[in-house]
């Protein structure tokens, strides 16, 4: 107790995940490509194959396998757009997805 935000259908979210997933990609602050050389998830290291993919709920960067999933940052939204497993998690435990 006191260490997440108590929702809905009696779950607990993680304080962090609450306060860094903006789930709005207006107000996403992406990191910059040219800061970041490996996946912010597996470690591995981008070269011409393997390329850097935001996710546009967090910003971070991430390779194509940790940002594989996509749904809407909300449910008046027509696109899905990619996101990593800790964002599609999170929309998912909100029935977002």
């Amino acid at each position: 107790e006191g260490k997440g935000r108590r929702r809905r259908r009696g779950t607990t979210l993680p304080s962090a995940i609450v306060q860094e997933t903006p789930l709005d990609e207006t107000s996403v602050n992406w990191m910059p490509d040219e800061r970041v050389s490996q996946c912010f998830k597996c470690n591995k290291g981008f070269d011409l194959f393997k390329r850097r993919h935001h996710c546009r709920s967090c910003g971070r960067i991430f390779c194509s396998g940790c940002s594989s999933h996509r749904s809407r940052l909300s449910r008046s939204d027509t696109e899905k757009v990619r996101l990593c497993q800790r964002c599609f998690t999170y929309l998912e435990r909100l029935g977002s997805v």
